[in-house]
């Protein structure tokens, strides 16, 4: 019973210290969880993508400046941890430039904004809708419900074409007839059938009309405009049923490609 009184009194002081200093720590960690989950909720009222961002900048600063605080309690010389971090940082830095990079970049898309979440967008050979701008990666839900994870540095690198950045987006298609059909008929005929189809505007004006004269065919180019919030492909399966029906119905031939040989016996 001594011993521990004996050592009680010799350590209590060390004992009291690592106690601040672990309540702080543990304090530390509920203000970065608790700061995180109320910036995150404000913000996000207004821009969800931004205040999920910021966020995540708040929890780590948290974290780092609780993590010093609880060692310089502990009596750790903090301006020497800040030259041991500014020194590792450095190195780090080096090491992970791309992530680094990647960081940058999500800065970046989040101060210019060229999208926003729920957008279409387009990157590389790659379509879909945004989901979240993190602090390295930005994800992109396709449209069969894959996840595609893009670093934010090859987005910003990247040609981005942002298919919802207007209340409209345009569908254009090609359809072939025979050289002996009358132009004039099939353009009636493929106008009719846009007329009839309630999802496509009526504003911009539809366009119907020869663009090309093929080795087999008088190529006709179909433009029309849907809204965005519209599921584009099956409005674009819809017209082209439509119009194969309606050709059909008055006898209009769309050829395939044909080649003539012709044998010369000498």
């Amino acid at each position: 019973m001594e011993y521990i009184t004996q050592f009680w009194e010799e350590y209590q002081n060390h004992f009291w210290v690592l106690l601040k200093s672990l309540a702080l720590l543990l304090g530390g960690i509920y203000l970065a969880y608790f700061s995180r989950i109320k910036i995150k909720k404000l913000i996000g009222k207004k821009d969800e993508i931004l205040g999920n961002f910021i966020s995540q900048v708040a929890f780590v600063c948290v974290i780092i400046l609780s993590s010093i605080t609880a060692l310089g309690t502990l009596g750790v010389q903090t301006t020497s941890i800040i030259a041991v971090l500014g020194t590792a940082g450095l190195t780090i830095a080096l090491a992970l430039k791309d992530s680094l990079s990647s960081l940058a970049s999500g800065i970046v898309l989040i101060i210019l904004r060229p999208f926003k979440k729920g957008d279409l967008l387009e990157l590389g050979s790659i379509s879909g809708r945004v989901e979240a701008i993190n602090l390295f990666h930005t994800t992109l839900r396709l449209p069969d419900n894959k996840l595609a994870i893009f670093p934010n540095e090859a987005v910003t690198k990247g040609v981005i074409t942002n298919c919802t950045d207007a209340e409209k987006r345009r569908i254009e298609w090609v359809v072939g007839v025979g050289y002996k059909s009358d132009i004039e008929e099939v353009k009636a005929i493929l106008n009719n059938v846009i007329l009839n189809i309630d999802e496509i505007s009526k504003d911009p004006t539809p366009f119907v009309g020869v663009t090309e004269l093929s080795s087999s065919s008088i190529n006709f180019s179909i433009r029309i405009w849907i809204e965005n919030n519209i599921n584009i492909f099956a409005v674009r399966s819809q017209l082209i049923e439509e119009c194969k029906k309606a050709l059909d119905n008055a006898g209009i031939e769309i050829p395939y490609n044909q080649l003539d040989v012709r044998v010369s016996n000498k």
